[in-house]
């Protein structure tokens, strides 16, 4: 750490007082407003990885029928793509929080695509013959599975066993 960095460590700790609440002479935004803004920023960033996992599953449902000879390539590749993104939103946000969003948003979307609509429609087709191949069946469970997998490849936010053990199982710093 420079001069700088302990400068500013210094000031913020005598702008606190013994309980650890903002002195009267903090800064006049005080910290309330950065919590807020914080808060909104995460929850704007959630709803985009929501959006996004809902546009990917809609445009991977119309895609994933490409394919040379029988082999669904685009299938695969679209199960590769889901779990990069999956991956790298529980990277970037710092928590599964997001990629449990996108994995929800994706799942919905694909279901219900995969589901007939009223004139018998169908997005993916759900029966195996001669004449479909099985690229549907690829991406619904191939982006499960990749999905899934990974979610769990994200490292938690909070210590191991928070979820089980509630504030017991937190620790003082």
């Amino acid at each position: 750490m420079d001069d700088n960095d302990e400068t500013r460590v210094s000031l913020a700790k005598q702008r606190l007082s013994v309980d650890g609440e903002p002195s009267p002479g903090g800064p006049p935004g005080g910290s309330g407003s950065s919590v807020a803004s914080d808060a909104m920023v995460t929850g704007a960033a959630y709803a985009v990885l929501g959006v996004f996992g809902a546009l990917f599953g809609v445009v991977g449902s119309f895609v994933q029928m490409w394919s040379v000879d029988r082999v669904p390539v685009a299938s695969i590749v679209l199960v590769l793509l889901l779990f990069a993104a999956v991956w790298l939103a529980g990277w970037g946000m710092g928590g599964r929080t997001g990629p449990v969003i996108i994995t929800v948003a994706w799942v919905i979307v694909v279901f219900v695509l995969s589901s007939g609509g009223p004139g018998g429609d169908l997005a993916m087709p759900a029966e195996l013959s001669d004449r479909t191949n099985y690229a549907g069946y690829v991406y619904i469970i191939g982006g499960l599975s990749a999905a899934v997998l990974g979610v769990l490849c994200v490292r938690p936010s909070g210590p191991s066993g928070q979820w089980l053990l509630g504030r017991a199982g937190r620790t003082e710093r």
